[in-house]
This record gives structure tokens, C-alpha cells and sequence, in this order.
């Protein structure tokens, strides 16, 4: 008899676009334009992408070929057939293209979300944001290798900015590039967490050009093919990282040996565009979070419908639907969050140093997003285990790889102590966080009176605070504080909108719960949980029909 997946994975048939309604009704509050590719790809992740993601997890992670049969150095990654059509038929679907010939950044998140294999989406991303840049600095110089990004060819990109002696500190960054006629010249020893290395057909390298001042200010941004441009290899890969999770992507140690590489904008601006660049990673880092932490969720609210213990199942058992109901008010305020920072970057996204209020109000939203969605995700992954109970911590049920590839979405692209300190910049710098109080208020103001004073109460909170952390000599100490609470009250504020204007009640009811959990400190005692499985029976469905009637 052959294996089922279905036995193990109750989500299978799922179609994590149309039956999300959650995700439905922030689209359509955005006013963004679906497609049917999406639709496809819903159904796609659910009844093929995550079995074979699951296998190759376990039995088929890539391997680093160094040599070939003649001796020859290769530095390439083998894969296997099944993950290599996995990438071709995701890239197909335009998760990548569309950035390029349509400026259409939603539909690379919106993919991001519903994929959030966070190591087959590692390699998407890399992609993603490396024809992003091309696209938008390249220039014409540049112009033959953007082409590769958007037709059939398929190719793949990747970020080589960390090195061992910086990590997120690109100053600290020692690779040197010299002009050498229409191209650059670049050697460096350590680009020490490189991703995507040996799929990657070109990266983008941060680099200081020799002479260059000190500092992030002296760094530039380059394109760095694999292939020189008489088809040799154009840099080495020293070894692939052994790592907890992510198994999808290969994360090796790159050497840039003489390697060429062509310059992405100007020097001048090099870390503003290198930063720019880093953006679209860290809004698919909360939007992968949130898709890992919706999948997993799911599947745990399947499973305690139809578990049974002490006689009834288990989803029946007060604590039970109170934990349910508090994921999904993490998950909900989540998904809102990551896909307003999305959309705000999207419409920002054709303005360029020195940016404007637009940009920077994106960028204060892609810190929230990112550090909410995240630990939401660690979170609501972890728990989601122990709904299963022992089988939780097996390897052979998925659930597992949803909490091990959810860890590192605080960790790339800056941890929260990085997003922290990048925020409180902007709140320095840019008065960021009056600016965020202005957008909050705006909100309340359209918002029906029972729903405007529960946002008003938590105004308040994050305002009174905000005045105590401001007049600190200690600022730098809560700088993650502020972050948090910036990035739970807009959540709470566009949930609360949301839901009013497309009549999500579940919505409306995930954001009392996450207000409580968040600003009142305490649920009151004659909370009653049951009354709230209304934010959940909308995931009761297998192939777009009901299974279990709601109660």
C-alpha cells in the first residue's frame, strides 16, 4: 500500500489562499487585485509542495560538490530532481518575475505567505530581492543579467553582505573591490553566512572599494555572477553550514577569489541601497513567520477537533480553545501587520536616497512586522507541538519543521535586537513614532465607538510609556520595549479597521483577545473562551467544503 500523506498531515487539500479568510480580508482591505495563480498555488502547497519539502527536510538535503571526475574545482550544490521542479514551478508561478516586469512586490509577499517553507522560501527571497535590485539600480550596464531573472531561464539569486569578523555590522564588512575597466575586482575571505550559495546563478556583494572611508558609509553594492565572463567560476565555496532548521537552502562560506562583480548604483549611496535591498528580505522574514505559524496552527486546530481525551475531544476542554483562540490572535495580528508593512513598502518602493517620510514609515513597519511575526511564530510553532503532545516532538509527523524553520526568522537579516536599534533610530532621527501616533489616531477616528475605545485605552498605554522611555538617559536599554509596543498597538489598530470594514467578526474578536493579552495585562475572570470559536471554525474546511459543522 503506498503512503498517504493525508495520515499524517490533516491540512492536505487545504488551499492556503481561498480558504484563508483571514489573509482574504486584509487583501481586500488593501484593495490588491488577486490572481488565479495564487489560487493555484494555494492548493499546490498543501497537496504536493509540503509533503516533498517534509521528505527532503529529512532524506534529501543538498550537498556541496567540490570537485569534479578531472579534478576540476566545481563548488556546486546537488539537489535533488524533486526539490530542483519545486523552485521551477514556484518561479513559474511568478513569485519572481513579477517583480520584474510588473513592479508587483504584493504578489512576491502574498507568495512568500503562502509558501513559508522558510528554506524553500529562503531561496525565493534571495532571488526575489536580487532582481529587485538589478531592476531598480542596475542600469542598462546591467541590463543582461536582469533579463536571466524574468523569462525561462530560471535564474537564482542571493545577498553575500554578512562576514564573520561584522555580522550584522556591514562597517566592519573587509571585502575590497578595484575598478578594472567596466567591471570591479573583488577579494574577500569571509562572507560567512551566504545562503543560496552554489544555486545562486549571481549575488549581490557588499564590498568597500580600495581607499574607501571607514564605516558603513564606505560601503558599495555589486553584482558578482557565478560564471566569469570567459565561463570560469567566479568564486569559491569553502564549506555548507550544518544547521537546525532551514535544511532547503544551503547556507555555505563564500570566498571571493578575483571574483567580478559590476557596481549597483553609486558608491555614495551603497548602504542606503544595500540596506533597501535587505528590506524585502525582512518583510518576507515576518511574512513566512506568519504563513509557518497559520500552517501549523491549522493543523493543530484539525487535530483537536478530532482528537479525543476524558471523553470528548479535545478542543472541547476550556484550556484548549483558550490557547487556540490566543494563537489565533497572534496569527491574525501578525498576518495584518506583515502584509500593511508589505503593501506600505510596495507603494514606497520606487523612491530612492534620501528617502522620504513614505519610505521611512515602511521601514518602521518592516522592524514591527518582523519582530512581532517572528516570536509570534516561535511561539505559536512551539505550541502548536504540544497540542499534539508526544507525537508533537516526532519527526516523522510535520509539525516539527514548522517550529525548527520558524526559529530563524528573528535571526536573519538582523535579529530583534537589530530591528530594535533601527527603530529607535527612526524614532530619534526621524520622530518616527509621532508620525506612528498621527497614522494610529487617524485610524480611531473611523472606527465605531465601542471598537475606538478599546484602541483609545491602548493609545494611551504605548503614549504615557513613550513619554517615560524618551526622557530616559537609558533609551538604548528599552529600545526593544518600544518596538514591541509600537508594533502591538498598530497590529491592534489595523485589526480593529480590518475587520470593521470588511465585517470580520473573528477578526473583531482575535483583536479583544490580543488586546487583553497585550495592553489590559490580564483576561477578566468571567472571560468566556468558548464564545470565541468563531475565530477559528473558518479553518474547518478540507477542499473548500465543511467537514465538521461549527458548533
Amino acid at each position: 500500500m503506498r503512503f498517504d500523506f493525508s495520515n499524517i498531515f490533516l491540512s492536505k487539500g487545504v488551499n492556503y489562499f481561498s480558504d484563508d479568510l483571514v489573509l482574504q480580508d486584509v487583501l481586500n482591505y488593501l484593495g490588491y487585485e488577486t490572481d488565479e495563480k495564487l489560487s493555484e498555488m494555494g492548493k499546490y502547497i498543501s497537496t504536493e509542495m509540503i509533503e516533498d519539502s517534509v521528505f527532503i527536510d529529512h532524506y534529501g538535503e543538498p550537498v556541496l560538490q567540490m570537485w569534479g571526475i578531472l579534478d576540476n574545482r566545481t563548488d556546486g550544490i546537488w539537489i535533488s530532481r524533486t526539490h530542483l521542479n519545486m523552485i521551477d514551478r514556484l518561479l513559474d508561478m511568478g513569485v519572481v518575475s513579477r517583480i520584474v516586469e510588473k513592479n508587483d512586490l504584493m504578489y512576491h509577499f502574498i507568495s512568500g505567505y503562502l509558501i513559508s517553507d522558510a528554506g524553500l522560501f529562503c531561496t525565493l527571497t534571495l532571488t526575489g530581492q536580487t532582481a529587485y535590485g538589478l531592476k531598480k539600480y542596475g542600469g542598462n550596464h546591467l541590463e543582461s543579467f536582469l533579463k536571466h531573472y524574468s523569462n525561462e531561464d530560471h535564474w537564482l539569486g542571493a545577498t553575500y553582505y554578512t562576514e564573520i569578523q561584522g555580522g550584522s555590522d556591514l562597517g566592519a564588512n573587509q571585502t575590497i573591490a578595484v575598478k578594472s575597466g567596466d567591471r570591479y575586482i573583488l577579494n574577500g575571505e569571509n562572507k560567512y553566512f551566504a545562503s543560496n550559495a552554489g544555486l545562486a546563478d549571481g549575488a549581490i556583494v557588499t564590498a568597500r572599494l580600495q581607499g574607501a572611508r571607514a564605516g558603513a558609509k564606505g560601503i558599495s553594492v555589486f553584482f558578482v555572477p557565478t560564471l566569469r565572463s570567459d565561463g570560469t567560476r567566479n568564486y569559491e565555496i569553502r564549506r555548507i553550514k550544518d544547521k537546525l532548521g532551514t535544511i532547503m537552502v544551503p547556507t555555505g562560506e563564500v570566498v571571493l577569489k578575483d571574483s567580478e562583480g559590476y557596481m549597483i548604483g553609486d558608491e555614495k549611496n551603497g548602504i542606503y541601497i544595500a540596506l533597501e535591498i535587505l528590506e524585502v528580505s525582512r518583510i518576507d522574514d515576518a511574512i513566512a513567520a506568519v504563513g509557518i505559524a497559520r500552517k501549523a496552527l491549522w493543523e493543530a486546530y484539525l487535530y483537536a477537533r478530532k482528537r479525543t481525551a476524558f471523553g470528548k475531544p479535545i478542543i472541547e476542554h476550556p484550556l484548549m480553545m483558550r490557547d487556540l483562540v490566543e494563537m489565533e490572535s497572534e496569527v491574525v495580528a501578525s498576518t495584518v501587520l506583515s502584509m500593511i508593512a508589505g503593501d506600505m513598502f510596495a507603494r514606497a518602493s520606487h523612491l530612492k536616497p534620501p528617502y522620504d517620510d513614505q519610505y521611512h514609515m515602511a521601514r518602521a513597519f518592516t522592524h514591527m512586522a518582523k519582530n512581532i511575526a517572528s516570536w509570534s511564530s516561535d511561539y505559536v510553532t512551539r505550541y502548536a507541538m504540544e497540542v499534539f503532545g508526544g507525537k508533537g516532538f516526532l519527526k516523522e509527523f510535520p509539525v516539527e519543521k514548522f517550529h525548527r524553520d520558524s526559529i530563524v526568522t528573528s535571526l536573519w537579516e538582523g535579529t530583534s535586537n537589530i530591528q530594535s536599534l533601527d527603530f529607535l533610530e527612526l524614532v530619534q532621527k526621524k520622530g518616527i513614532d509621532e508620525k506612528i501616533f498621527t497614522l494610529i489616531w487617524n485610524i480611531m477616528e473611523n472606527l465605531s465607538s465601542d471598537t475606538a475605545a478599546m484602541l483609545k485605552a491602548a493609545f494611551d498605554s504605548v503614549r504615557e510609556k513613550m513619554v517615560s522611555y524618551r526622557n530616559s538617559e537609558n533609551i538604548e536599554y528599552f529600545a526593544k520595549d518600544i518596538l514591541n509596543m509600537f508594533g502591538y498597538l498598530s497590529a491592534l489598530a489595523y485589526m480593529l479597521s480590518v475587520s470593521e470594514k470588511t465585517g470580520n467578526t473573528g477578526m473583531q474578536m482575535a483583536a479583544k483577545i490580543y488586546y487583553y493579552r497585550h495592553f489590559a495585562g490580564s483576561f477578566p475572570s468571567d472571560m468566556n473562551f468558548v464564545e470565541f470559536h468563531r475565530m477559528l471554525d473558518w479553518m474547518n474546511v478540507n477542499d473548500g467544503e465543511k467537514v465538521i459543522e461549527a458548533k
